[in-house]
């Protein structure tokens, strides 16, 4: 029996073989940043909630976050100001 010297054989599977390690390498690296990306858009969503919550309870104190808050004190006053005579 004599050998070639070249077999085709062993690359081809060589090949195959890191073409399948490598394909799951990516498809795992993938998973990996696309976890990471849902924990972090789900940390700034949860911040944004608790933010938009802080900020609701604060509302009606004293120190006012925004002009536009409506509080019992702004419903009292009259929207137009009458013209003076």
């Amino acid at each position: 029996m004599t050998f070639a010297p070249f077999n085709t054989v062993v690359p081809v599977i060589a090949a195959f073989v890191v073409f399948i390690v490598g394909y799951v390498a990516l498809f795992v690296s993938l998973m990996i940043c696309f976890f990471v990306c849902l924990v972090i858009a789900k940390g700034v969503y949860e911040g944004a909630k608790k933010v938009r919550t802080y900020a609701m309870r604060s509302a009606p104190a004293n120190t006012f976050i925004s002009s536009d808050v409506d509080t019992s004190a702004a419903r009292k006053r009259p929207f137009l100001i009458p013209a003076l005579r």
